[in-house]
């Protein structure tokens, strides 16, 4: 004898059942232009976190270039060799100062899509609300401090080498 499911949907439970779901109350334009933040706000996050990663990337890049081209030439010039130690801190503080930005950015943009979808229908609010907002930013300021922290040490690994030989 099969049993019944645990949890048996009920039509009241259905979030797109007419009793339960409440309609947008936007006329069609004001819902597209809705839509249409909406997507420029996603958009803008993405682009934001792409970023992230390649100012990330950039100064890597640009470390191990340092660092090599000073290997590469053992180290034969102490002024040049400071003077490559201090463009290593500028782009780390740099670095720093725009994955921040780009952080506070994405927030403004999240705000900015939570306010969109207020205005939406009692649907699109309770599937939106299938994801926690603690938990994702836990995740997006966990990621932006791992960055931060990772700016961070390899600008310290990089002083100590150079400060071998400098």
């Amino acid at each position: 004898m099969a049993s019944a499911p645990r949890s048996a949907q009920t039509i009241s439970d259905d979030p797109l059942a007419d009793e339960v779901n409440q309609p947008s109350e936007l006329d069609d334009l004001s819902h597209n232009e809705m839509c249409e933040i909406y997507r420029d706000a996603a958009a803008n996050i993405r682009f934001a976190k792409d970023h992230q990663w390649k100012t990330v990337l950039y100064f890597s890049v640009g470390t191990v270039a340092v660092t090599s081209y000073c290997e590469l030439t053992a180290w034969a010039d102490a002024s040049l060799s400071f003077y490559l130690l201090l463009i290593v801190w500028i782009f780390s503080g740099t670095s720093l100062l725009i994955v921040f930005s780009l952080q506070w950015w994405q927030a403004a943009e999240h705000r900015k899509i939570a306010y969109v979808t207020t205005k939406w229908s009692s649907f699109a609010n309770i599937a939106r609300a299938q994801k926690s907002k603690l938990i994702s930013d836990i995740q997006r300021y966990g990621m932006m401090l791992m960055m931060a922290l990772y700016l961070e040490l390899v600008t310290i690994a990089v002083t100590r080498i150079f400060f071998q030989h400098v």
